[in-house]
């Protein structure tokens, strides 16, 4: 009786987000075996392999397919094939597409393997020197003005980070909501991060943000420190 075909796996990788130099070791072995690799925009990720000089076959994926665009794929993936998941820069799954393919792979029984690296969002913590203990993550806020307000609104009663993405053209009406829900509190924001013109710029609450914003080009993080008391004792200390 001939033995069940094993299932292969999906790589969930991690790439650069701007800094080629931030590619992982094992992102490269998992590059030059898997059979092949999705992606968001096979451009995008044929032009960062011209760059590693990786060979393996691309195919685009996107966020909003349904279930039907990942039938030959999961196919292939329950037959013992091995694939790796990535997005145009950073985790694929962190406000980025992903994760309705991890969803559909795992309910078919197919093992999911996180290789991780770059990051936005833990590059700007590791340097905010704030105890990161609870963190909020919002990903990149609402289109609309009226929804990304009540998000800002429900993550200011929380005690802690309060940590978002905004595109460049959105940041006038972000500053005046930020001076309303969290007047005082400390602001600090990631521009270009590991790019050629990378800035982290502190700020001691929105007020002086507005008055001295960043130069309005490139990708944004933004990490809100609202913490409603002062820390006291060791901010790094820690009951485990």
């Amino acid at each position: 009786m001939a033995r069940k075909q094993e299932p292969g796996s999906l790589y969930v990788v991690a790439t650069p987000i701007g800094n080629l130099g931030d590619i992982t070791l094992r992102a490269l072995e998992i590059f030059k075996t898997v059979d092949l690799v999705l992606c968001e925009s096979a451009k995008e990720t044929r032009s960062l392999f011209s760059k590693l000089e990786i060979s393996t076959p691309v195919l685009a994926l996107y966020k909003d397919s349904s279930e039907s665009p990942y039938a030959n794929v999961l196919e292939q993936l329950m037959s013992g094939k091995s694939m790796a998941l990535v997005s145009d820069a950073g985790t694929p799954g962190v406000s980025d597409p992903g994760s309705q393919m991890v969803r559909t792979a795992r309910e078919k029984g197919i093992s999911i393997v996180p290789v991780p690296g770059a990051s936005a969002l833990t590059a700007l913590l590791s340097v905010s020197g704030f105890q990161v203990n609870p963190t909020y993550f919002l990903g990149f806020l609402s289109e609309k003005p009226s929804k990304k307000r009540r998000e800002l609104e429900r993550a200011s009663e929380i005690d802690g980070l309060v940590v978002f993405y905004e595109s460049v053209h959105k940041l006038p009406r972000l500053y005046p909501m930020l001076e309303e829900l969290y007047p005082d509190t400390e602001v600090l924001v990631g521009r270009e991060l590991t790019k050629t013109f990378e800035e982290v710029l502190y700020y001691a609450n929105p007020r002086e943000l507005a008055k001295n914003p960043p130069n309005a080009k490139g990708e944004f993080v933004f990490l809100l420190n609202h913490r409603k008391k002062t820390l006291k004792g060791n901010s790094d200390s820690s009951d485990m």
